[in-house]
């Protein structure tokens, strides 16, 4: 995210969980193949998700926090699209304009609201034998990136990746263009990835082999728990890539990858006690942005914002 935009403040808040909680919502309008892109074409469908977005954003407002907010595109690649039951239409901008006009609609004093045109792997976030390799990454992930780049998104937020090779060669095709993002991974208690590397290794790679390195690195759908682990395994072997993560958004289930794929059922953990574990790693390791995953709601993230606002005085 834009570092002047981390630098202004000293937590920025994220959403809760959008794919989970709007996949098991029951709406006919969220597609097999897009997700809940494809609840934007459908005028239910694209009234709760306006509704969704707005219980999170509606949180940041009474609390007085800057937000960042995402586009409903974690599955939207080319490849999803052209499966899709709404293959041919511009979903990635209409998206990204969607997302604009919910942040319009807060007026000009509201409080900051940045948009994240977010992007995932091309396959399941919990299986990196299913990802590409750098070179098809770039081929894969190009026309979504260009897409949403042009709709005017504020910066790039690639969620849930399980594979450093396609991480690299997603980071190539936005160290092209104009705008900052973040690399968000999913990782283990030892500090590795999915596919087995090192995140501090991983980190260290792109960082040195992209001309525009990410603004910094994320983690997401872990627990706060299974984070603190691998952060400080992170920080023995490269303080300097530990540094680099600055934000997570975090499940509230502390079962592994494996075993949350499995669930029938959203496994969770009250609300005040997300928002302490979670306001904790700021405090701990000075990640400053906090957002929920899987089996988070408006519960827990109003839980944490209030914590936040309790903490400082913003």
């Amino acid at each position: 995210m834009r570092r002047a935009f981390l630098d202004s403040f000293p937590i920025i808040l994220g959403e809760g969980s959008m794919y989970e909680r709007l996949r098991r919502g029951g709406s006919e309008a969220f597609d097999p193949d897009i997700a809940y892109a494809g609840m934007l074409y459908d005028e239910t469908g694209r009234d709760v998700l306006a509704a969704t977005h707005r219980e999170y954003l509606d949180i940041g407002q009474r609390y007085g926090l800057p937000m960042v907010a995402g586009t409903p595109t974690w599955h939207a690649n080319a490849s999803r699209i052209a499966k899709s039951a709404h293959a041919g239409r511009a979903i990635n901008a209409d998206a990204c304009h969607f997302m604009v006009a919910l942040r319009e609609s807060y007026g000009p004093d509201a409080a900051p609201i940045l948009i994240a045109g977010v992007t995932g792997p091309f396959g399941d976030g919990y299986k990196p034998e299913e990802a590409p390799d750098t070179a098809a990454a770039i081929d894969l992930h190009s026309p979504q990136i260009a897409a949403l780049a042009e709709a005017g998104t504020d910066f790039f937020k690639v969620q849930t990746l399980p594979s450093v090779a396609e991480a690299r060669g997603i980071a190539k095709v936005l160290g092209s263009t104009s705008l900052p993002y973040v690399l968000s991974f999913v990782i283990r208690r030892d500090g590795c990835v999915l596919d087995g590397t090192p995140l501090d290794l991983a980190i260290n790679a792109i960082d040195d082999e992209t001309q525009t390195p990410p603004a910094s690195y994320a983690v997401n759908c872990v627990h706060t728990s299974v984070f603190c682990a691998a952060y400080e395994a992170i920080h023995r072997r490269s303080a300097t890539a530990a540094e680099r993560i600055l934000g997570i958004d975090a499940n509230t289930s502390a079962k592994t990858p494996e075993e949350l794929d499995g669930l029938s059922e959203i496994e969770t953990e009250a609300p005040d006690d997300f928002g302490r574990n979670v306001l904790a790693l700021n405090e701990k390791f000075g990640i400053a942005y906090l957002g929920g995953c899987c089996g988070s709601s408006t519960e827990h993230i109003a839980a944490l914002a209030a914590q936040c606002v309790a903490r400082w005085d913003v």
